[in-house]
């Protein structure tokens, strides 16, 4: 294993092998979710591990390591297995864990909290954290065409969590920056893997 900083070049067979790798992972976590029982739900999940809102302990990372160590057995598999490659699978196993369905699930909550919330709890939440019981009963109950929808009411909500949503991601880099910049880049600190 060497102790140098290796620098991983982001190439277009990099972007197509991230989109697959994505979307399998993404596909498995969900079949995975769906196909459980009911009261193995919250304790057997791929996407949440831990399932009490604002700590997203994500599985799909876990599984990803545990196939990579028996990927490691295989001799023609090990020698592409750089640290680079590792790092990548990595990434991409713990940006695929949040599109799987507990955390969709969590990122909906707020846009129907009035259909089945008392209005005396919700009172004080804002409309564009929570839009009005017409347009949360809009999509929870259809409205046969995309025209139909309330979008002048959901609009706010919809922006609300985008922003909020890209807020942490922008704090999320700047830590990852500083971190690489003023630890990982000075310890040259090498990516831990199986020998």
């Amino acid at each position: 294993m060497s102790s140098g900083y290796e620098e991983l070049r982001i190439t277009v067979p990099l972007l197509i092998w991230t989109v697959v790798i994505t979307a399998v992972l993404t596909v498995i976590g969900n079949v995975f979710i769906y196909f459980l029982p009911f009261i193995a739900f919250c304790s057997m999940n791929m996407g949440d591990l831990i399932t009490t809102p604002g700590v997203n302990l994500l599985g799909i990372p876990f599984v990803m390591t545990v196939v990579i160590a028996a990927l490691m057995r295989i001799p023609s598999v090990k020698k592409h297995m750089t640290a680079g490659n590792l790092v990548f699978l990595y990434v991409v196993a713990l940006a695929s864990s949040a599109f799987t369905l507990s955390l969709w699930g969590e990122a909906s909550e707020l846009l129907t909290a009035r259909v089945e919330t008392s209005e005396s709890i919700l009172q004080h939440l804002p409309a564009f954290v929570a839009p009005p019981k017409e347009a949360a009963e809009a999509l929870v109950q259809g409205r046969g065409s995309i025209t139909a929808i309330p979008w002048d009411l959901l609009t706010p909500a919809l922006v609300w969590r985008f922003l909020s949503f890209a807020f942490f991601a922008g704090i999320s880099i700047g830590l990852v920056s500083i971190f690489r910049r003023h630890w990982i880049d000075v310890e040259m600190l090498p990516y831990p893997r199986l020998q």
